[in-house]
């Protein structure tokens, strides 16, 4: 046998000896770890052109972390300060309300995916095809050769806010768009999906999650057609999901820990067996069995909006700056382990935060005002760790994701073992070459 051959079959037990050794000492978790070494080195078994996996490039390395631009205020830097921020956080997802013409010409060459949002407004005009192939000619084409665009979200929450036109017209946009797209797209450039976002509303029951149905008269009316239009065009599933909302409501039954991803007991879905130690995990399988029950179980579904308010009123409990900096980290990190959720583990969960800045302009609650990751003036709302301009936030961070959290520094034991276990993918892809 050859040297490299001998080399693979002494590393990897002694790499695995050690990850035992280390779960023992309290230093890191044996399947965390082989979970996020099947996060680094990917399906195909190549680790990442940096060699490594820090949380600074966590964003930008898993495809599964966005950021909502929102623009309802009136101090907003210019958009090409917003382009340096979500640099500065590593994040190239980004989704759009609107089709901004400034904001897609500044982030020309990013590397940001895009999802472009409609309006409701301007759905109706859009159900016409002449209208649609106009839009598409003027707010899609002419960005496609410098930036990613991924999807169109055409209208948000349509469902419940009670206005039977916007139901009536927003299948029939979304097929003009469609169909527009299929015309105008250069035959080279991805698939753009479309769909279009729904608030948790839509649901008559989510708990348990395997227990979730849609509301019938949303199935009738519009759900069970999109389905189908979704399913055919293979486009997502689209859904905002607050767990901040469930608290909020709900603060003497709803536990805080298990809405901010912190330790807690979990909640078993006796149906299922399935155990959730997150809420928003269990919002997502709702809509998936929902989904399911309504025939369609190979749907994705992703999460268009999602946050946690820096800031609210005094009838808004939970809405402060530490909940917020827990939920936003906790959730980045959740997602960087591309694990998915109890139902759907082979899929990773895809969310866009809400939102990139505070947005001054928004009515309602305190809270709809303090989502933001960042003020208008550009400075943090509170410190994430993700900064690419602070070296120190950037250790903090890399260490936050790379190790267990049980474990503030890396170990000696776990240094080691991963030393190891890139001497044993060096031997593999040598013996490759070789054989």
């Amino acid at each position: 046998m050859d040297a490299p051959r001998l080399l693979c079959l002494f590393i990897f037990p002694v790499h695995f000896l050690l990850l035992i050794i280390a779960a023992i000492a309290g230093t890191t978790n044996p399947v965390e770890e082989y979970g996020r070494y099947s996060y680094l080195y990917g399906s195909n078994g190549f680790m990442d052109e940096d060699g490594v996996l820090g949380v600074a490039s966590m964003a930008s390395a898993n495809s599964t972390i966005g950021v909502n631009y929102g623009m309802v205020a009136d101090n907003l830097p210019p958009p090409q300060k917003a382009m340096e921020l979500l640099k500065s956080l590593g994040i190239s997802k980004v989704k759009l309300y609107s089709a901004n013409s400034s904001t897609l010409q500044a982030f020309a060459k990013s590397g940001v995916s895009f999802i472009v949002g409609i309006g409701n407004e301007d759905l109706h005009s859009l159900s016409d095809s002449r209208s649609a192939r106009a839009w598409v000619e003027t707010h899609i084409i002419p960005y496609l050769s410098t930036i990613h665009i991924s999807a169109i979200a055409v209208g948000n929450e349509i469902l419940t806010i009670n206005d039977s036109r916007l139901v009536q017209d927003l299948l029939p946009a979304m097929l003009s768009l469609h169909s527009a797209l299929a015309e105008a797209l250069p035959a080279s450039y991805p698939r753009i999906a479309i769909s279009t976002p729904h608030s948790l509303g839509i649901l008559s029951s989510s708990y348990p999650p395997s227990a979730a149905r849609f509301d019938p008269s949303a199935i009738n009316s519009l759900l069970h057609p999109l389905a189908l239009f979704l399913s055919q065009t293979q486009s997502p599933f689209m859904i905002n999901a607050y767990p901040f909302f469930s608290y909020k409501y709900s603060p003497t039954t709803i536990s805080l820990p298990y809405t901010l991803f912190l330790d807690n007991p979990g909640v078993k879905d006796m149906n299922s067996g399935l155990v959730y130690y997150n809420m928003l995990d269990a919002q997502v399988d709702a809509v998936y069995y929902a989904l399911e029950a309504m025939g369609f179980p190979n749907i994705k579904v992703i999460v268009t909006e999602t946050g946690w308010p820096s800031k609210g009123d005094a009838s808004e409990p939970g809405a402060t700056k530490e909940n917020a900096q827990l939920y936003n980290a906790n959730l980045m990190k959740h997602l960087a382990r591309h694990r998915g959720t109890p139902k759907k583990p082979g899929i990773p969960l895809e969310a866009y935060i809400f939102a990139l800045f505070n947005e001054d302009s928004k009515p309602g609650p305190e809270s709809e005002r303090h989502y933001g990751l960042f003020k208008p003036d550009g400075t943090e709302a509170y410190d994430l760790g993700l900064r690419h301009d602070n070296p120190s936030q950037l250790a903090s961070h890399n260490t936050f994701i790379s190790f267990s959290s049980d474990c503030a520094c890396p170990c000696l034991t776990t240094l080691i073992s991963r030393i190891l276990l890139s001497i044993s993918l060096y031997a593999l892809l040598t013996v490759s070459i070789l054989v």
